[in-house]
């Protein structure tokens, strides 16, 4: 039998044959074959061993596992159990300390020991200073190596059986009353009292209470200086390097005894008492602890921030007050207390202002060695001063440096005072008066302190603090002095760091404004384009000008260009006599004339006053040298004055310094005689002044004299006077006297009485009485042809507003017909629909038929003038319609000139208007009439005046015919463009360096025609495109000059219509890289220069109205539209501000300019900077901002800052704090202070700047 067996270890197959009598043979093969299956068990014995290990090991680790958690849960109860009983055993000793503490304040006052310790729970009694006793901690007993131990008793909690220990029998107290720095010393007590414990017991328990009753154990440190490295033990003297047991005395700053009854708690209030103190307080005992204890500046600053709540400083708790209280009570600074204060204040626990305002208040002259110490710390601060805080601390920052100031310079003078009595040398006021001076010096030399000062001086409205300074300046001028005159060579070195301190106090702004730029050189044959342009608008364009508008513009001229007193006299003097020379034998001769003998005189007057701050009404007491240099500077010109003598055949000199002399008393009879000594000296001979009758500088000062009896002579009665008036009315038609007589007028500033007497001599004059004989009524006909002519030709010269400014109130005759026909833009057809069509009829029947004579009195004349202009429109009809001939018509004007001149002047009139408005094809026939009133008549002398009359009638005609083309005159080419011809004139400027009279007239009448945008955009091409530096600031100076033209209009067109454009890249300039070359640097400086000489020239006449100039001509209308897209202020980026200082960044200081559109168009021009330079990107329009700004710093100094005012008034703060961050090195921290603090602001405008001058500190 066969059967299989599977091995189950191995696997193998093995086949066992069974048998019923297997043989020897087959018995051991069978033996042995089942031997070897014996060696070989289906089951393995080693591997059930290794089973059973495994199952033991998880065992014991599944043990050790559970027994560990056992322990950690046993750990955790037992930690538990122990926080709460030391929880109960705190509740415990907190209610037996209140109920102890509640006794002691029933208990008797400290000893005069312990009256001198320092009580920081009330700052104010000096007297009880027992608090300031250091407090142990509850649980914690500082080893001060005495050997003494605390005595611990044994407490039975009421909760178990757990005893407690306890603080019981002794209480150690360390009273260290050393001011100085003991930090690394080791004290001891020799001798040590124990207390005598007495039991009370508690109301709500049986449980002992024990107290602190009869004696105390005090180690006390009596000595005052500092203590380093010495062992003391409490005793009383001296505790200075020796060893010294306890007594009955004390040492430096100590009382006399210890009372023994002075119950003093150990331990701190209950935590639940301390959780409800106020932050002050945990303040106070802080310090008390760390000064206990011998805190490092590293801890203190470490637990003051935890006890300080977030978001807030220490000048919130008045720290600076409480640490300075504590360290300065004693004779002797507590140097540890005053080195928490300096780390407090380097990690900005507290800030330099509360450190600066509380030393002021605290610090004394009496106590020198706490003042020493404060002057190192102030010493210490002011290297590193900075503040990052809002703009309220850093505008408290600059008012605490302004109180510092005064302080330091009270310290000065009461430490002067000291040396002065003492008479010696006292080594402590020494030392301070160094220190101060030091300080002084630092304040008046770091740029940084510089600006936050003058912000605060100029913030600051107090007047009797810059009294106070200015005061106390003075008194340490007078101690210094008096100590340097006692001879002590010891105090020598003081002398000089005192008085130089002096002059930086003085002259503060005089440094802070120190110009930047280049200082301008003088050529002394150089021309002040300026200057000599200005003069020339004056005596051409405005001739009735009352001076006082050039006046306020030279002086802001001379300020801004920095000219001296003598060059701008000089300079006006030189211009005088260019225009003398330049017109003889032309219109404009009278004029020049006039300005020089008359006006000029009167304007260095006015100028003197107004430089050197005297009253403009008070006489003027001395001569002035400054003109009397003008004069001689004047004759270093030979060629000039020679060339304007002969053309003006007198010496030009001698009449200016004799009208200066007599009108202005400006110059002394010697100063006379000494300047045409030297005259004569330089010249071959000057001509004298009364040669001949035909002088020009003759016939106007004799006119003057005149115009006084004409003025007189109108003042009569015109009905009993008829006769004398018509000869003195036509005598002044007769040559140019009447011309003489109406400059005289304007030079002396009585043209305007002189128009309105003619005005009321006019109305009287204008209806004949029926009674009257034909005498009468054909003298009163020539005296109204006369005086309306008159009218009429001082209308055209000087405007009409010298007629409508009279004191007629525009009800007369001649102002209504004036303010219709003289005016420029009226409808000539709609005046007529108020003629009368009888009257008008009547009128033309006269002239048609010729017999009628209109000065019969048939007709009213001022009827018939404004009739005229009908019956010529009824003329012209019948004319354009064939009816009537050419010879018909000249007859008929013939008439009309004829009868009376003032009716062809009125005929005129409406022909003019009518000509413009008619197409080119209908302009003959009206434009033939008007020829035709502007032929001489030949008739001759039967007519009375005719002559004269008509001589002035035809000027007026032609005036009228001139003023329809006002580019007559102007180029032989009337095809050329207004920029071709202007760019004609212009070069003539740069070229001659001043304007003549043809480019005077040119320049006003393109101006009239182009209007103030063309104009300034021209000038801005001129200035761009020029090349070379010297003819680019000649181009600025001319640029500026024709601008006086208009300032107001010129300045708003730069703002709306030129910069803003070119801001935003749509500018049609063609310039050196859009501005971002030399040629907008130069564009800058224009812009400046414009924008300031307009605002105050505007601010000025708005202050007086009544003084504004009136110009020649009339002014162009200009609505401006200041509120175009685009232009205002967007929002701004976001920057490390306040949301309340960003709004105040974004508005100037002067925001509110309602109706004055000059100032807001510059407002919203720098809102449009800010815009660009808060982009960020550096770009040629930036770079022209850069310049601009720039130009302001390098302008503003001390002479020009109030002129400068109202256009840095209108920066946005955010401007220039945009600028510093794209462009750090583009101004200094005192260009900030410059640019946005102003004398007189309010302090929010101080908060911002001394927040942006803080940053530029901080960023750099």
């Amino acid at each position: 039998m066969t059967s299989l067996f599977r091995n189950p270890e191995n696997g193998y197959t093995t086949t066992v044959k069974i048998s019923s009598g297997p043989s020897e043979t087959e018995k051991e093969g069978l033996s042995a074959q089942f031997q070897v299956y014996e060696n070989q068990p289906t089951l393995n014995s080693n591997q059930t061993q290794a089973r059973m290990f495994l199952r033991k090991r998880i065992v014991l680790l599944t043990l050790a596992l559970i027994l560990a958690i056992v322990v950690i849960t046993v750990t955790i109860v037992g930690l538990l159990i122990s926080s709460y009983n030391e929880r109960q055993q705190a509740e415990a000793e907190a209610r037996e300390a209140t109920g102890l503490f509640m006794e002691i304040k029933n208990e008797k006052k400290v000893s005069s020991i312990a009256a001198g310790f320092p009580d920081l729970g009330d700052p104010d009694a000096d007297d009880e200073r027992d608090t300031f006793l250091p407090v142990s901690p509850a649980r914690t007993i500082p080893d001060t190596g005495s050997g003494f131990k605390p005595i611990a008793t044994e407490k039975t909690s009421k909760r178990g059986k757990t005893p407690v220990p306890r603080v019981k029998d002794e209480v150690e107290i360390f009273a260290e009353l050393s001011s100085g720095d003991s930090s690394g010393d080791q004290h001891e007590a020799s001798i040590g009292f124990k207390p005598i414990a007495t039991e009370k017991i508690s109301k709500r328990g049986k449980t002992p209470v024990l107290r602190v009753k009869d004696e105390v154990e005090i180690f006390a440190e009596l000595g005052s200086g500092d203590s380093s490295g010495d062992q003391h033990e409490a005793g009383s003297g001296d505790s200075t390097g020796g060893r010294h047991e306890i007594g009955n005395g004390c040492g430096s700053g100590c009382g006399s005894g210890i009372e023994q009854d002075r119950f003093v708690l150990k331990g701190s209030l209950q935590p639940t008492e301390r959780m409800t103190e106020s932050t002050e307080q945990k303040l106070k005992h802080l310090m008390r602890k760390a000064w206990r204890e011998r805190w490092t500046d590293l801890m203190w600053g470490i637990y003051v921030k935890e006890v300080i709540p977030a978001g807030s400083t220490g000048d919130t708790y008045n720290l600076a007050e409480s640490i300075l209280k504590q360290a300065l009570i004693g004779p002797s600074p507590n140097s540890k207390l005053l080195s928490y204060l300096q780390y407090s204040l380097n990690v900005q626990i507290v800030s330099y202002s509360a450190v600066f305002e509380n030393i002021c208040l605290q610090g004394s002259i009496q106590k020198t060695r706490c003042l020493l110490e404060l002057l190192h710390l102030l010493e210490q601060s002011l290297k590193h001063i900075s503040c990052s805080g809002s703009a309220d601390e850093c505008a408290a920052l600059a008012s605490s440096l302004m109180s510092l100031e005064t302080w330091l310079w009270s310290i000065t003078s009461d430490g002067l005072k000291k040396l002065s009595e003492a008479n010696s040398t006292s080594n402590s006021y020494t030392v301070i008066c160094h220190y101060t001076t030091g300080l002084l010096g630092t304040l008046y030399e770091e740029n940084y302190l510089v600006s936050l000062l003058y912000i605060a001086r100029c913030c600051t409205n107090d007047q009797f603090a810059a009294t106070n300074l200015a005061s106390l300046v003075n008194q340490t001028e007078s101690n210094i002095k008096h100590l340097a005159g006692a001879g002590n060579l010891s105090l020598e070195n003081l002398v000089e760091p005192v008085e130089k301190v002096i002059r930086q106090c003085r002259l503060f702004e005089n440094d802070l404004f120190k110009e930047n730029g280049p200082e301008k050189p003088f050529y002394e044959n150089s021309l002040c384009t300026d200057i000599h342009t200005l003069i020339s608008w004056e005596a051409l364009l405005r001739p009735t000008s009352d001076g006082l508008e050039l006046t306020r513009q030279l002086e802001v001229l001379q300020k801004l260009r920095g000219y001296s007193a003598t060059q701008l006299y000089c300079e006006i003097l030189r211009a005088c006599c260019l225009g003398l020379a330049e017109t003889a034998d032309s219109p404009g001769e009278l004029r020049w004339a006039v300005f020089t003998f008359l006006k000029a005189p009167l304007l260095l007057l006015r100028l003197h006053r107004s430089i050197f701050g005297l009253d403009p009404n008070s006489p003027i007491g001395e001569p002035s040298p400054e003109v009397a240099v003008a004069f001689e500077r004047l004759l270093c010109y030979p060629g000039l004055l020679e060339t304007t003598d002969a053309k003006c055949h007198c010496n030009v000199v001698e009449g200016l310094l004799n009208e200066v002399k007599m009108r202005t008393s400006l110059l002394s009879e010697w100063h006379v005689t000494s300047i045409l000594s030297k005259r004569e000296s330089l010249s071959r001979g000057g001509l004298k002044l009364e040669t001949t009758n035909t002088q020009i500088a003759t016939l106007v000062l004799r006119a003057e004299p005149t115009v006084a009896s004409i003025l007189k002579t109108l003042d009569t009665d015109y009905a009993k006077n008829q006769d004398t008036l018509l000869k003195v009315l036509s005598h002044l038609l007769s040559g140019q006297s009447f011309e003489l007589i109406l400059n005289a007028a304007t030079g002396t500033g009585k043209l305007r009485a002189f128009a309105t007497k003619l005005v009321r001599f006019n109305e009287a004059n204008r209806q004949p009485a029926g009674s009257d004989p034909s005498k009468t009524a054909n003298s009163r006909a020539l005296l109204f042809d006369i005086s309306f002519l008159m009218l009429c030709r001082i209308t055209q010269m000087y405007g009409i507003e010298v007629i409508l400014s009279g004191e007629l109130g525009g009800e007369t005759f001649f102002e209504q017909w004036a303010s219709e026909w003289l005016k420029p833009n009226q409808a000539p057809d709609l005046l007529l629909n108020r003629c009368d069509p009888m009257l008008t009829d009547q009128l033309l029947k006269a002239l048609t038929s010729g017999e009628s004579d209109l000065r019969s009195g048939s007709v009213r004349w001022h009827d018939a003038c404004f009739h005229v202009p009908a019956v010529i429109r009824e003329i012209l009809a019948a004319y354009e319609s064939q009816l009537v001939s050419d010879e018909e018509v000249e007859r008929i004007l013939d008439t009309l000139r004829t009868q009376m001149c003032c009716l062809s002047v009125c005929a005129a009139t409406w022909l003019r208007f009518y000509i413009q408005v008619q197409p080119m094809n209908l302009k003959s026939k009206p434009t033939m009439m008007l020829d035709h009133l502007m032929t001489p008549l030949s008739l001759d002398d039967s007519k009375e005046h005719y002559r004269e009359r008509s001589v002035l009638m035809l000027q007026i005609i032609r005036r009228l015919a001139q003023d329809d083309n006002p580019l007559q005159g102007v180029s032989d080419n009337q095809d050329q463009s207004l920029d071709h011809q202007l760019s004609k004139l212009w070069n003539k400027i740069l070229n001659h360096g001043w304007s003549d009279h043809c480019t005077t007239l040119g320049i006003d009448r393109l101006f009239k025609i182009g209007g103030a945008t063309w104009l300034v955009t021209s000038l801005v091409k001129a200035v761009i495109k020029e090349q070379s530096s010297d003819k680019r600031q000649r181009c600025v100076e001319g640029a500026l000059s024709v601008a006086h033209l208009d300032l107001e209009s010129c300045a708003i067109s730069l703002a709306t219509r030129v910069l803003p454009f070119l801001l935003t890249h749509s500018s049609m300039l063609a310039s050196d890289e859009e501005t971002g070359g030399p040629g907008g640097k130069a564009l800058a400086q224009l812009a400046v220069l414009l924008f300031t000489a307009a605002l105050n020239n505007q601010i000025a006449s708005d202050s007086d109205p009544s003084t504004a100039a009136k110009k020649s001509g009339s002014k162009r209308a200009i609505d401006w539209d200041l509120n175009t897209p685009g232009f205002r202020y967007p929002p701004l980026k976001k920057v490390a501000l306040h949301d309340d200082e960003l709004e105040a960044l974004c508005v100037a200081s002067s925001t509110t300019h309602e109706n004055k559109p000059l100032p807001n168009a510059i407002a919203n021009l720098m809102q449009l900077m800010t815009r660009v330079a808060g982009d960020g990107i550096i770009t040629p329009q930036l770079a022209f901002i850069s310049y601009f700004i720039q130009t302001m710093a390098e302008i503003t100094s001390v002479k020009t800052k109030e002129v400068m005012k109202p256009l840095l008034s209108l920066i946005p703060p955010a401007l220039v704090f945009y600028m510093l961050a794209v462009w750090p090195g583009l101004m200094s921290i005192s260009d900030v202070a410059k640019l946005l603090a102003h004398p007189g602001d309010e302090m929010g405008v101080g908060k911002i700047a001394a927040r942006i001058v803080c940053a530029f500190k901080n960023t750099n």
